[in-house]
């Protein structure tokens, strides 16, 4: 009987290092990754446990922040656009944001998506940037020289 309660406890410790992996923005791989399990596993939980589907499904939710609701719907669903003709509704067509989309991946996975990060400029922009500052200093420099003269 202790084997049991053991196994029940131990899986009861990876579905919440789940949660809690899914509720700070990880993937699924990645959270199952944490708990030390498998994708197939996860999937089987949810399947058996209505429980742990709902636990789920609201780590996964926006806080409840109606602008981030509405980013993700914008985003994910689409918004429904009349289309006319002569004057006269025809019909509608889905329209998706993909910069809200783009908004929301930089913002879920900077590392991933956000070329700046920090708002800091790396690599090759760095360089141009440098590059640029350069060239329009010595730009100005010829001007006021010539101005003089």
């Amino acid at each position: 009987m202790s084997v049991v309660r053991y196994q029940k406890r131990e899986r009861a410790g990876k579905m919440a290092t789940f949660l809690r992996a899914i509720s700070a923005g990880k993937s699924i791989s990645e959270a199952a990754r944490c708990a030390e399990i498998t994708r197939r596993t996860v999937y089987r939980w949810r399947e058996a446990d209505s429980d742990f589907e709902a636990k789920w499904h609201a780590a996964s939710a926006p806080d409840g922040d109606p602008l981030e609701i509405e980013a993700l719907r914008r985003a994910i669903d689409g918004v429904d656009k009349p289309v006319y003709r002569g004057g006269s509704l025809v019909g509608h067509v889905k329209d998706y944001s993909d910069s809200m989309l783009m908004f929301l991946l930089k913002a879920k996975y900077p590392e991933k998506y956000d070329r700046r990060g920090d708002g800091a400029k790396t690599g090759a922009n760095a360089s141009d940037e440098q590059t640029d500052l350069e060239g329009a200093r010595d730009a100005l420099l010829r001007k006021f020289t010539a101005a003089t003269e």
